[in-house]
């Protein structure tokens, strides 16, 4: 009972704090996301999934104390959503891992394996429909292979095209030749309205083989720029198309940057900023060389003075100064675009961040925007130094409003801590605010803030007056046209707004701040579970009873229970007499033996019979057609038939025999013991002899005694089962017949090869006493009949 309880306990705390997958510590009752380093993620209509990364939990013990943070290495593979109808708190007291969903990618909600493993890093590309992951970085492990060089991942969420059948979830895809999936740290974008995506840069190893995270092998090692742009293009559900294009020399490679799409021209515009080369978290020993560092410091400040711009329809790359105070060199940051409502400003919004070589110094905290066309910087808003974060998402769920999804603080001392505030963080695009708790009916329209219009001119909704860059920065006239096409904004479905739901979601727990003293009050949660229990009880003793009464009832049913010679019940009355009512040509023969027959499912003895498959109808046992006869100290005197010829498994008239032990009086079940293959089971067991007669094959007068009645009952038998018997003397022999052959089998399953064998080959396993077999069942014979 105390083991019940216990059981029961852990099961209701398990479902509180299920978000944590493995980990726990003794004395721990809840868990609280702490840091999400590196995830991916993407957006389909109404939810944002998040796939991959390293999450890290904060355990809450229950002596009040949190204790140090731990990452489970999502041994489930989940990917968790956020649907942008839940409302939740940003407050770091709120408990935000009871808003998200899982889904896992292993068969069955079981462990990851290769074909949806934990990455690293890597990109998320998304339409209306589905969702794709690229890229990234694995851990070395032996649990499972690592996938394939051109496998990746599809989740099909909703149908996309004419009707046809269409089930929804993981599908592992495969790239065309010339495509790897061997790279990360590349900034990745999705555009539902063109169901394109694009993978920018990234790092990838010197051989452009495998790579691994934190692997120590410099050959596994991601520490080399990738100069490509990796396109899918997701318009057909079960078809998508990639494409492997080489950046222009002009636009060099680049680690953890950002990219956007900007809905301007035929098919929009991509637009990269940040990111740096030769970055320290990418070398083997976590740290640059002295030229490594200043090389990166050379370079990196001039993906933000000078940011590159990509012309989808056309597929040509452009290179824009920009004017104004940029952030300086940047990466692991994320950005996302707000356009104004009447389309003549498109303003790229840049949070957090750090230079990606000081891993341990300062994060930003700090928000950014890169107005378009204009190409101006400014700082929209000064944030603290303990609130920084790297490597992040974000994501808009309304056209004003921006989610921070994720991250981690600076890698500072010799312990991880967790994000100050929250695991999302929720800004105010139009008021330039951070927001305390996300309400999905309360939003509006995108307005541009002061502190741009003045700068670009027009007012909140738009009307921007500077359409190109400062004439004191060069520009290129074509790109510069783009940004006068208007695109079809018709292609972009909107799905907002959301209806609020009520969620379950509770606070973090507020935990005591010491151990609660014994007797000091009993736990909430005791005494539905004690109700539970006991009414399991009562219930488990209700059917105990009534199965009792129905047994006692049965047991009866066959007349008035007799007693035994002991004076007790005998128990097995009813199902003997309805036994003894079945047909005697129904009946198998008795075969008793010397020696326990070994179990027929020895697996390391391969001449006995295996299990018989199961077939249409039930086969019953039955027991021996005489009746019980009392039985001398010596033994039966019974002598078995001798076995012949061999059953096959699929024959209807062979004997089929269940592998359980059958009832005390039965002994059909020995006949499918002995008829396997094997040298050391005698083919018949030698007749027992009287240890006060010299004589040598004189039968042991088990049945002297017997009455008329039951003599002409073995004769019986004699005349059914084909076995003689002799009643001389005042004994009763039972002599070997050979039994019946039937044509493709035999009666009791010998093999053929020879009457009284069944060795492997002829004339092996001969019966000797030597080979004696105890019988399987001890006949115990000695009950009055009435």
């Amino acid at each position: 009972m105390a083991s019940l309880i216990i059981f029961l306990i852990a099961g209701f705390l398990a479902r509180l704090c299920a978000a944590q997958q493995a980990g726990w510590a003794t004395g721990q009752v809840n868990a609280t996301m702490c840091s999400w380093q590196a995830p991916r993620a993407a957006v389909i209509r109404d939810t944002v999934y998040i796939d991959g990364g390293y999450l890290w939990w904060e355990p809450g013990m229950s002596d009040g104390t949190y204790g140090a943070p731990v990452n489970d290495g999502n041994p489930l593979g989940i990917v968790y959503s956020l649907n942008f109808s839940t409302p939740f708190s940003t407050t770091q007291s709120f408990n935000m891992s009871n808003v998200f969903g899982t889904t896992s990618k292993g068969a069955g909600g079981s462990e990851a394996n290769n074909i949806g493993p934990l990455y690293y890093d890597g990109g998320m590309f998304a339409n209306d429909y589905e969702w794709f992951t690229y890229g990234g970085l694995l851990s070395l492990t032996d649990a499972y292979p690592a996938p394939p060089d051109n496998a990746v991942a599809q989740y099909n969420q909703y149908a996309n095209g004419p009707p046809k059948q269409f089930g929804n979830g993981f599908v592992l895809q495969y790239l065309p030749n010339g495509i790897t999936r061997y790279v990360t740290d590349g900034a990745a974008v999705s555009v539902p309205s063109e169901n394109l995506g694009f993978y920018f840069g990234g790092l990838r190893s010197s051989t452009f083989g495998p790579i691994y995270y934190i692997s120590g092998n410099a050959s596994l090692n991601a520490d080399d720029l990738s100069e490509t742009l990796i396109e899918v293009d997701m318009s057909s559900q079960t078809k998508a198309k990639w494409n492997n294009y080489t950046l222009p020399t002009n636009v060099p490679g680049r680690a953890n940057a950002e990219i956007v799409w900007v809905p301007v021209s035929k098919q929009g515009i991509l637009v990269a900023i940040g990111g740096v080369i030769l970055p320290a978290y990418a070398n083997v020993n976590q740290t640059d060389t002295p030229a490594q560092r200043a090389l990166s410091q050379q370079q990196s400040p001039a993906f933000m003075t000078t940011v590159a711009v990509y012309d989808i329809a056309n597929q040509v790359w452009y290179e824009q100064e920009t004017s104004g105070t940029p952030p300086g060199q940047m990466t692991l940051g994320c950005a996302v675009v707000a356009s104004a409502q009447d389309g003549s400003s498109h303003n790229i919004y840049w949070y957090g961040g750090f230079n990606g070589l000081d891993q341990g110094g300062t994060y930003s905290d700090d928000v950014w925007i890169l107005s378009v066309p204009s190409f101006m910087w400014m700082k929209a808003k000064s944030g603290t130094l303990s609130h920084g974060r790297a490597g992040h998402k974000c994501v808009k769920p309304y056209p004003d409003q921006m989610f921070v999804i994720g991250g981690y603080p600076s890698l500072t001392g010799t312990s991880f801590h967790c994000l100050e505030g929250n695991v999302i963080q929720v800004f105010n695009l139009s008021s330039l605010e951070w927001i305390d708790k996300y309400d999905p009916s309360v939003w509006s329209n995108y307005t541009v803030p002061a502190m741009i219009y003045d700068m670009i001119g027009g007012t909140g909704t738009g009307s921007a007056t500077q359409t190109a860059p400062s004439s004191t920065i060069s520009s290129n006239a074509t790109m510069i046209a783009l940004f006068q096409q208007q695109y079809n904004t018709s292609k972009i479905t909107t799905w907002y707004p959301y209806h609020a739901t009520t969620t379950s979601s509770s606070p973090r727990p507020t935990l005591p701040s010491v151990v609660a003293k014994p007797g000091s009050g009993t736990p909430s949660f005791l005494a539905p579970v004690l109700g539970v229990i006991l009414g399991l009880v009562f219930i488990t003793c209700l059917v105990v009873a009534i199965m009792l009464y129905r047994r006692r009832k049965l047991l009866s049913s066959n007349g008035t229970a007799t007693q035994s010679e002991n004076g007790t019940v005998d128990r097995q009355r009813g199902v003997l007499g309805w036994l003894r009512g079945v047909n005697v040509d129904a009946k198998a023969p008795t075969i008793t033996t010397d020696e326990t027959p070994s179990s027929p499912y020895d697996e390391d003895n391969p001449y006995l019979p295996q299990p018989q498959e199961i077939g249409g109808g039930q086969v019953h046992e039955m027991m021996d057609t005489s009746r019980p006869q009392e039985l001398s100290d010596s033994g039966t005197g019974f002598t078995p038939l001798a076995l012949s010829g061999g059953t096959s498994r699929n024959s209807p008239k062979g004997l089929s025999s269940s592998p359980s032990v059958a009832s005390n009086t039965s002994a059909a079940s020995s006949v499918s013991h002995v008829s396997g293959r094997h040298p050391s089971i005698p083919a018949i067991s030698p007749v027992a002899t009287s240890p006060n007669s010299p004589e040598e094959g004189r039968i042991i007068s088990g049945v002297s005694n017997l009455s008329e009645t039951d003599k002409g009952h073995l004769r019986g038998i004699s005349e059914t089962s084909g076995v003689s018997i002799s009643t001389s003397a005042g004994a009763a022999m039972v002599s070997p017949v050979s039994p019946p052959r039937v044509e493709g089998s035999d009666y009791i399953s010998a093999r053929p090869g020879g009457e009284g064998t069944f060795g492997p080959g002829s004339g092996e396993g001969s019966g000797s006493p030597a080979s004696k077999r105890r019988s399987n069942f001890a006949e115990e014979l000695d009950e009055s009949r009435r």
